[in-house]
């Protein structure tokens, strides 16, 4: 047999065994984070799609920056998978170039988009802003003294409000916590002004009367709060959310890259996937597989820019 023909009759083997083991999903968020709650139910629907058991690993630290890196490190055999997101491929690279020890584009192949993750603008239910355009009104009256919250520098919360006053040409003072949820119980005691968080973490509030959406930092209005406008719909051209995908150490095979996007791609388009989507307050992201390294790629220049801009770089 020639050595072509034997390639072949070893990659078809190749692939009518893979998988045969579990495989598992490495999420560098802590349990229960939205990252979590996306992995644990691809894992749960890949189970039934391959025939093994897929479960998720958490593997957290130093801003996703740690698991995003043991997973680069992994075997590339198609038995890790690794979740990516817009903090450790985008922001990271950018706020901590030091820490990062992988490569957001050579250290991974993308398999597939997953979900767009919004951000609500949000304010005090007795805030004096009714919609984005007061908001702007009052911070050019008032450069620098309207306070906004966040979960930390650098984080995606802070990053999204400060292009946001850049784009709206006014000055907004940052005041960042220790964790998302104490900027949301300040904002609602009124010792911040707004912030900017995603839906399933806002919604609650939301619900019970206890704070306000003034604008969706997306380009079209959220079926999940339709009568809340865009914020380039109220005038400033902004138009920034958040972002995840999922992705194997570089070096896996093709045969078994192809594999798992067929196998991500029939989950993500399972009805009832689609309905938790939707409930949690994400998107469904349906970029095909070819162009997401491009897009990997423009959203480095994109997040990288704000970083510069803002000053949360760190050495």
């Amino acid at each position: 047999m020639s050595c072509l023909c034997v390639a072949l009759a070893c990659g078809a083997a190749h692939a009518q065994e893979y998988p045969n083991r579990p495989i598992k999903i490495v999420v560098p968020f802590g349990a229960g984070n939205s990252s979590d709650v996306i992995s644990r139910i691809i894992a749960g629907k890949l189970s039934g799609l391959l025939g093994q058991q897929v479960y998720v690993e958490n593997r957290v630290g130093a801003g996703a920056i740690i698991g995003t890196e043991y997973g680069a490190r992994a075997q590339p055999d198609g038995y890790t998978l690794v979740f990516g997101s817009t903090g450790p491929l985008a922001i990271s690279p950018a706020l901590q170039p030091a820490l990062v020890k992988y490569d957001p584009i050579k250290s991974f192949i993308p398999i597939a988009t997953l979900a767009w993750t919004p951000q609500v603008f949000v304010v005090p239910a007795d805030s004096p802003y009714k919609d984005i355009q007061s908001l702007v009104a009052a911070a050019r009256e008032k450069p620098g003294q309207i306070l906004f919250g966040s979960g930390g520098t650098g984080t995606t919360q802070h990053l999204i409000m400060s292009k946001f006053a850049s784009a709206a040409g006014v000055k907004l003072m940052h005041v960042p916590y220790a964790s998302a949820t104490a900027a949301l119980t300040d904002l609602m005691a009124e010792r911040v002004a707004v912030l900017s968080d995603v839906l399933n973490v806002v919604r609650p509030q939301l619900l019970s009367g206890k704070i306000r959406a003034l604008g969706v930092t997306p380009d079209q209005r959220l079926s999940q709060l339709p009568d809340v406008p865009t914020i380039q719909e109220q005038g400033v051209p902004f138009n920034m959310q958040s972002w995840n995908i999922m992705q194997v150490p570089a070096g896996t095979p093709p045969d078994i890259v192809a594999k798992l996007e067929d196998a991500i791609g029939r989950v993500l388009e399972m009805p009832d996937v689609q309905k938790q989507w939707n409930d949690l307050g994400f998107v469904r992201m349906a970029l095909p597989q070819p162009r997401i390294r491009d897009f990997l790629l423009s959203e480095m220049k994109v997040w990288g820019d704000v970083v510069e801009s803002s000053g949360a770089k760190t050495e």
